[in-house]
């Protein structure tokens, strides 16, 4: 698709999020829930952030990008994210100027609210917790980090926490201490608020 079409699917995709459910609308990204091809999908487009900005994920590649390659290895290690289902960039004179990231719609409540609800028993609250520590324990063993733990980036679907905003994730050294680290410092991120649902 030439850079007509792209910005042209830019404009569309820009009208389509304003009229969805606004998830999110930052000074970074705008993250809407919408109706795409008969499937419900979110988009999360990142904004234009200046010329430096641009020349920087130019070379480095869009946080769209990236988003969608870190979904695909967490569902490569079985790690419950929504489907990852496209991403677009949009160049102008040769660099980056917008990207948006595409995945599937995952319906529930986030974590903290599930966390929050005085009608959830303790003991589902406390095997939701022990099921995020032991996904970060997986996503170390292979050398990732999460980066950014609020409680409103897990989404509880069914019996599975989902993990979303995957902006932050990471892959680690793998030297062991680093990683050991890493863990330890989004388990520590995880853990911060917990004591405050405890009973």
């Amino acid at each position: 698709m030439d850079g007509g079409g792209v910005e042209n699917l830019a404009a569309k995709l820009d009208d389509a999020m304003r009229r969805g459910e606004i998830l999110k609308d930052g000074s970074k990204s705008l993250v809407s829930h919408i109706a795409m091809g008969g499937a419900e999908v979110v988009v999360k487009g990142y904004h234009h952030l200046g010329w430096m900005h641009s020349l920087r994920h130019t070379f480095q590649g869009s946080r769209a990008k990236q988003a969608w390659q870190m979904a695909n290895r967490l569902c490569l290690l079985g790690v419950t994210t929504p489907k990852p289902l496209a991403y677009i960039d949009e160049y102008r004179g040769g660099l980056l100027w917008r990207s948006y990231f595409i995945y599937e719609y995952v319906s529930g409540p986030s974590l903290q609210d599930f966390l929050e609800n005085s009608a959830v028993p303790e003991k589902q609250k406390r095997r939701r917790i022990e099921q995020v520590i032991k996904v970060l324990s997986h996503l170390s063993e292979h050398g990732l980090s999460h980066g950014d733990l609020k409680h409103t980036n897990m989404i509880c679907n069914g019996d599975a926490v989902v993990f979303i905003d995957l902006d932050a994730l990471r892959q680690s050294s793998c030297i062991g201490f680093l990683k050991r680290y890493r863990y330890g410092k989004d388990k520590a991120r995880f853990l911060r608020d917990i004591k405050m649902y405890e009973q």
